[in-house]
């Protein structure tokens, strides 16, 4: 059983929290549509308003890719959280200057004490400054290359990719870390 958490408009909408018996992301969104039949709907009206949803498997970030892959039995929740469109690490760091300057000059915002808006403006800030480095950008066809040598697609990775530690069973690709090709001619 995994708890899947709705936040923000999600929760205030539909519900906060549900429990359902799943194997995939995808799999939760369709019981959450069969509980909630205005689901799928909302999402679809909010994506035209601009917002956009951040969905973490435990306390992975997943894309649009990885809906139907299948969690691990030790994940116990799934989360969807709103995210505006645009809030992405420039947003968050100019935010976060923002908040925290308007918070240094003394003045609340909307009831908020200025303490509590440096301290967000802060968070903001960090968060946006630590994606910088955390991220790795997909490659994109034209600067990725195929192996001829290997027939898995996923042997094509960028230098600095991440290199999971895996514990137990787990059905994966691989990364080819080297190879030599040596010719011999012979007369």
């Amino acid at each position: 059983m995994i708890t899947v958490t709705l936040c923000g408009e999600l929760a205030d909408i539909f519900i906060d929290t549900i429990t359902v018996d799943v194997n995939s992301v995808a799999e939760a969104v369709a019981s959450l549509r069969a509980n909630f039949p205005r689901f799928a709907t909302y999402l679809y009206e909010a994506a035209h308003r601009g917002v956009n949803y951040q969905i973490k498997v435990g306390y992975q970030e997943i894309d649009d890719t990885q809906l139907c892959s299948p969690i691990s039995p030790q994940v116990r929740s799934i989360r969807i959280i709103p995210v505006i469109a645009g809030a992405g690490t420039v947003g968050r760091i100019i935010g976060g200057v923002a908040l925290i300057g308007l918070g240094l000059t003394g003045v609340g915002f909307l009831g908020i004490s200025a303490t509590t808006l440096i301290l967000t403006g802060g968070a903001m800030l960090l968060g946006g400054i630590s994606s910088l480095f955390g991220r790795q950008s997909s490659p994109d066809a034209k600067e990725s290359k195929k192996s001829l040598g290997f027939g898995n697609p996923s042997t094509t990775t960028k230098e600095g990719g991440r290199v999971p530690i895996i514990y137990g069973v787990v059905v994966v690709g691989m990364y080819l870390v080297s190879a030599k090709i040596v010719t011999y001619l012979t007369k």
